[in-house]
């Protein structure tokens, strides 16, 4: 739900700012590049996902190798489109992301505290079993701790996620930025 909160408040800021200079949000007039590889990205982390949870071993015993394809692809799609600003916030952030995860063995260590503070059952008995190809239990031996899902989101923002990691929240910042960037970037003179 905060992406979804981030979006609408980005769209919201750019219709103002719109409203001020006397122009229009043409959404026909997005440019964007490659496209086609965030959409690779999400169908084959959630395929890895959905195997996971139906037992599928090997996707978690190479959530590494998994976690590696999903995050080049996106890079790749940022790199297609660097003149925003926005997605160097957001690749900032999930590189942290990647980095935290990368030497914690491909998965994302996340609270047990948050977890159970967010109220997430079915994700905390999946981490607990080790059967969730994309998170690990927090311990002593986590390294790199302070990057890892530790942040409990409560409320309505929390719904869908519940708990994230600086880099999340970093990617929600550049995702405001780069949605007002496309919307600012797509507007023509009004009219009237």
């Amino acid at each position: 739900m905060l992406y979804f909160v981030v979006i609408i408040a980005a769209t919201v800021l750019a219709a103002v700012y719109g409203k001020i200079k006397r122009r229009f949000l043409d959404l026909f007039n997005v440019k964007l590049q490659k496209t086609w590889l965030i959409v690779v990205a999400f169908a084959f982390q959630t395929a890895t996902r959905l195997m996971g949870i139906n037992g599928v071993g090997f996707v978690v015993k190479y959530s590494l190798i998994i976690q590696a394809v999903v995050f080049a692809l996106l890079f790749l799609c940022f790199w297609f489109n660097k003149k925003y600003i926005g997605l160097w916030f957001i690749g900032f952030g999930a590189s942290l992301n990647a980095l935290v995860m990368t030497i914690n063995g491909g998965k994302m260590p996340v609270s047990l505290e948050a977890m159970q503070k967010a109220d997430i059952q079915t994700l905390t008995d999946m981490v607990l079993s080790g059967s969730d190809n994309k998170h690990v239990v927090l311990s002593e031996t986590t390294k790199l701790g302070f990057l890892a899902d530790i942040i409990y989101l409560p409320g309505v923002l929390g719904w869908g996620i519940g708990v994230l990691s600086i880099g999340d929240v970093i990617v929600a910042l550049g995702l405001f930025i780069f949605v007002f960037e496309l919307c600012i970037s797509s507007m023509k003179l009004s009219n009237s």
